[in-house]
């Protein structure tokens, strides 16, 4: 009797997690910390997301701490789940880099503006709809932050992730 309990104890905890292990493996994750870089990697962009505080810090070069200057504060509350996106260009139009990150709200720049430029927003194109175009050119690639999305084109850029 004590056996046959036992038995259907763990023929019910293996069905449970097998249900609940496929759930998990779908949930969608998003990097905490993007490393971004031409593909001579001659500069690199860290991207810091805190989601629990809606915040994101852009900041110049690879960091592995919070840095104290050449960064940018950002509110990311009203960016969509599945349209969080940064599109970067290296050395275009007199700058060192254009970032944008559509839907973000700036809270703070501590960044020499004269030779990085960020958008809050996609250009428009043509017809008035905004469009990630401009940042999929030579030079420059689009990369979604959850964890699988490579960047747009692959062959512009290196994306890292942690």
């Amino acid at each position: 009797m004590k056996k046959n309990l036992v038995i259907n104890a763990l023929i019910g905890f293996f069905l449970l997690n097998m249900l609940i292990f496929p759930v998990s493996c779908v949930i969608e994750s998003k990097s905490n910390v993007l490393y971004l870089y031409p593909n001579d990697k001659s500069q690199a962009i860290t991207i810091f997301s805190n989601y629990s505080k809606e915040t994101r810090l852009v900041a110049v070069g690879k960091h592995e701490t919070i840095p104290k200057s050449n960064y940018i504060l950002l509110n990311i509350s009203k960016i969509r789940k599945d349209g969080d996106a940064i599109g970067v260009c290296w050395n275009k139009n007199g700058h060192r880099w254009e970032m944008v990150n559509n839907g973000a709200e700036v809270l703070k720049i501590e960044l020499d503006t004269t030779k990085y430029i960020f958008r809050s927003s996609w250009f428009k194109d043509d017809r008035d709809i905004p469009s990630s175009t401009y940042y999929e050119n030579e030079g420059c690639f689009v990369v979604e932050t959850l964890d699988y999305s490579k960047p747009k084109p692959k062959e512009n850029g290196i994306v890292e992730r942690l």
